[in-house]
């Protein structure tokens, strides 16, 4: 019988052994400022929005996950967000060729054309 108790303690303590006894888990949302930008006339703005919003949502936000753990003393789990002006200040960059800070009809519709494939 002792034997038994034994081995129900062993069994019961050993799981309780292997968590963190400091744990923390930290969740982060990255907001950036959005980039200031002028279109050239109302078509290039209405192309580029319509490109932005065909894009897939895998571009629209990224997340990572850091986990840092040593056993029986620490475990800390950190997740960042990234918000949407991230992808937004990413399709502007990408879209204003000249870096000028002004979308032109002609660069939003290559954008656009590049969205789409």
């Amino acid at each position: 019988m002792k034997t038994s108790f034994a081995f129900l303690s062993f069994a019961a303590v050993t799981p309780l052994a292997f968590t963190g006894c400091i744990s923390t888990h930290e969740t982060v949302y990255r907001e950036q400022e959005r980039v200031k930008v002028e279109f050239e006339n109302d078509a290039a703005g209405r192309i580029f929005y319509e490109a932005l919003s065909r894009q897939r949502p895998a571009h629209e936000r990224t997340e990572t996950d850091t986990q840092i753990s040593v056993p029986i003393v620490f475990k800390h789990k950190r997740h960042v967000v990234e918000g949407e002006s991230t992808s937004f200040n990413h399709a502007v960059r990408r879209c204003d060729t000249n870096r000028d800070g002004r979308i032109t009809e002609q660069e939003a519709r290559i954008y656009a054309e590049n969205v789409e494939k």
